[in-house]
């Protein structure tokens, strides 16, 4: 969905800031988006991703990303399924 009030894609932004996570995307990114109104709001997200309460007793990587991408979904209407995919990858690298 497109945020028209910002005039940027979320989602696209999202799909394009973790493209090469854990490694960095800021060339393309400032590119295509340019403001630092795309990357407050992606960080925003991002933010938001990190501090999700996932309880992760006995879950594999797999299960814990599915979790984190219901609860984003969730949250976050929104965003695409690309998005989402990008945000559990996003969450479990960070645990694991």
């Amino acid at each position: 969905m497109r945020r028209e009030e910002s005039g940027f894609d979320i989602s696209e932004a999202i799909v394009v800031y973790l493209w090469n996570s854990p490694g960095r995307n800021d060339v393309e990114f400032q590119t295509r988006f340019g403001d630092a109104e795309a990357l407050t709001a992606v960080r925003a997200v991002l933010d938001e991703t990190m501090r999700a309460p996932i309880d992760m007793a006995g879950k594999t990587l797999v299960e814990i990303g599915a979790d984190v991408r219901a609860l984003m979904h969730e949250r976050q209407p929104e965003l695409s399924e690309p998005a989402l995919k990008k945000l559990g990858n996003f969450f479990t690298y960070l645990v694991k």
